[in-house]
Formats: C-alpha cells, sequence, structure tokens
C-alpha cells in the first residue's frame, strides 16, 4: 500500500498524483493507493479527485490520523506499507516514480 498525505493547494501533490494514478494502473493486483488530504474541507477535494480522474481511495484526514503516521509536517508525505502493516519507507517531499516502483518490486 502507499499512503499520501496532500493537499489540493500544493504544487508537489499536484505533480506527484498523476505519478501514483499512473503506479496504481500498472500494479493493480500489487498495490493499493490511498489518497489522504489535510485540506479543511471536503468539497475541494471532490472536485479534485474529479479533475485529476484519481483511480484510487481519498479520504479527508484529521491532525489526529496524521499523528499516528508521526506527524505532517509538510506535504506531501508518503509512507510505503508491506503487506503485514509496517511502514517499509518514508518520503517527504515530492518523489520520483521510479523510486517508488523500487519499493512495491522488494514488497510485493
Amino acid at each position: 500500500m502507499i499512503l499520501d498525505f496532500w493537499a489540493t493547494w500544493c504544487q508537489p501533490c499536484k505533480e506527484e498524483i498523476p505519478r501514483f494514478i499512473e503506479l496504481q494502473n500498472k500494479y493493480p493486483q500489487h498495490l493499493q493507493m490511498i489518497g489522504i488530504s489535510m485540506d479543511d474541507d471536503d468539497k475541494p477535494v471532490r472536485a479534485f479527485q474529479q479533475q485529476y480522474k484519481m483511480n484510487y481511495p481519498v479520504a479527508v484526514g484529521s491532525a489526529h490520523l496524521a499523528d499516528q503516521y508521526g506527524g505532517v509536517l509538510g506535504l506531501p508525505i508518503t509512507f510505503v506499507i508491506d503487506g503485514q502493516g509496517q511502514i517499509v519507507s518514508r518520503h517527504v517531499g515530492a518523489t520520483a516514480a521510479s523510486v517508488f516502483e523500487k519499493e512495491i518490486e522488494k514488497v510485493r
């Protein structure tokens, strides 16, 4: 699983999300993307989700949820989680798709 904390107003997030859409398409049997928007309201999130044609679940997060992952001090922040629920890696800032692909291959 890749768990991505992002926001509609975050420019690096906007650049990274199309890569996540491609990864979800490329690894449908081995990957589940989940987007956690840190926006204050779900209305812009739903519009953004439709505009970008996001092919994975998106929820609006909270500070409490972010705290469970060690806090989210900047966006995007992305976690790769293995099949046993263990965090394999944590990426702060926009990250190349090739980095995630290598990590997906290691844990699948």
